[in-house]
């Protein structure tokens, strides 16, 4: 037989069903989104890394001002120094005759990259620098003539008065010296320690290169504008202190100067947030120690200027600093004790220079590289070399 087949009401009873548990099935599907939803909320975006221009200035409250290391490709800096002064020196065996005086001039601008470099230990910061270009105009009376040097443009011109002693370009060579054994590489190792304190400027390159940096005052310049660091945060008003040596004559004798450096306020040079910082000191001492393990008769001098540090990374972007200073002391060495007398001025400045190179510019004070000289051809080589 047959099996009976369905009726009509049995098939509309299943088909009943199915859609039921179809529309419960959607229904549990749709709670269980809108739980996860709920539960979970929307996915959060990353936080933005705040940066020196993206917070408040000027700031509240103390700050933590300290140095930081910046890339690989470094900063280029333009340093200007500039000094003034006389020495008198008397013969005690000889009271009758006067002094012998000296007077002295110098005038000597540095471009160069300051570029971070490995330190040897972990409270240090080391910079190779890299020389770009560099100018130094010397005249010391007597003779009385200016002594001038000029390297920069993949050229090098020294000058005594209007006279080309040596006028090099590219790989052109004076013995082993060619402007490219000069430019475009590290000249000096800075080493600061943690608070911007130098520890050391010392000399790099080529035997016949080091000679010729040594006989400008290079070490002694750098050292001078390295800017103190606060060892805790401060705020506007607070002080801090570091020890610097002019960059004179004086400052060879060992006359150590306390810097005071005060948080002025906050400002912006050229966009750039800065901590505005001014510098001072002054004395005027009599039986005042050397650094150098002698005593002066008198000492006086006095320091003032400012220096504007970047927020973002403690760097320097600009510093200006004039300074005067005079010392009396005996010099006992040899079989005629003498008395000398020296009184020097100066200023300085320092300024961060955007760009790679200051090629083919003009000098700090707007006077055209390697001006022609009246008589002296683009190669001419004279008796004589760097003065």
């Amino acid at each position: 037989m047959a099996r009976p087949g369905p009726t009509c009401g049995s098939s509309a009873r299943l088909l009943d069903s199915r859609a039921v548990r179809i529309r419960w099935l959607a229904v549990a599907l749709l709670l269980s989104f809108a739980n996860a939803c709920s539960s979970s909320g929307p996915a959060e975006k990353p936080a933005k890394k705040s940066s020196a221009a993206e917070a408040p200035f000027p700031p509240h409250g103390p700050i933590d001002l300290h140095y930081r290391a910046g890339g690989a490709e470094g900063t280029l800096y333009q340093l200007q120094i500039r000094y003034e002064g006389r020495s008198e020196v008397t013969l005690e065996k000889e009271f009758a005759r006067d002094p012998d005086v000296a007077d002295e001039l110098l005038q000597m601008e540095l471009d160069y990259r300051q570029i971070p470099v490995a330190a040897p230990g972990p409270d240090e910061f080391a910079s190779s620098l890299v020389l770009d270009a560099l100018r130094r105009r010397l005249r010391a009376n007597p003779p009385g003539q200016e002594h001038s040097l000029e390297l920069g443009d993949d050229r090098m011109r020294t000058q005594v008065g209007e006279k080309v002693d040596v006028d090099l370009r590219g790989a052109q060579p004076k013995g082993d010296m060619t402007p490219r054994a000069v430019l475009n590489r590290p000249f000096a190792l800075l080493m600061n320690d943690a608070r911007g304190n130098p520890k050391a400027v010392t000399l790099r390159g080529i035997p016949t290169a080091k000679r010729l940096l040594a006989s400008l005052p290079i070490r002694e310049s750098i050292g001078w504008i390295q800017v103190a660091y606060p060892d805790h945060p401060v705020a506007p008003g607070e002080t801090w202190t570091g020890k610097r040596f002019f960059a004179n004559p004086i400052g060879r004798l060992g006359v150590g100067v306390d810097i005071e450096y005060r948080l002025v306020a906050f400002e912006k040079i050229d966009d750039v947030p800065c901590a505005r910082v001014s510098l001072a000191a002054k004395k005027d001492q009599e039986k005042a120690p050397s650094e150098f393990g002698f005593t002066f008769d008198q000492l006086r001098f006095e320091v003032s200027g400012d220096a504007w540090i970047r927020l973002e990374d403690g760097q320097v972007e600009m510093m200006r600093l004039e300074d005067i200073a005079a010392v009396s002391y005996r010099r006992t060495t040899g079989s005629n004790p003498s008395s000398i007398r020296m009184r020097y001025d100066g200023r300085s400045s320092l300024k961060r220079l955007d760009g790679a190179t200051t090629s083919k510019m003009a000098w700090a004070d707007g006077t055209k590289r390697f001006v022609e000289v009246k008589g002296a051809g683009p190669n001419k080589l004279l008796k004589g070399g760097p003065q």
